[in-house]
């Protein structure tokens, strides 16, 4: 499963714990809200019809 974690003062970053522990990161974003938008992506989700629009 991702997760986020604040990892600077304005830095997000995405990733995930293997079985060990050990911190796996995936990428880094701006905002938390941009963030969250990957992990959730990451673990299964759909990108939201507002994203979609906002793209065409």
């Amino acid at each position: 499963m991702y997760v986020y974690v604040r990892s600077e003062p304005n830095l997000w970053t995405v990733g995930f714990y293997d079985p060990e522990g050990e911190w796996n990161p995936e990428s880094d974003h701006g905002s938390s809200e941009e963030a969250a938008k990957r992990v959730h992506y990451l673990n299964g989700g759909n990108k939201n019809k507002q994203e979609d629009d906002n793209n065409e």
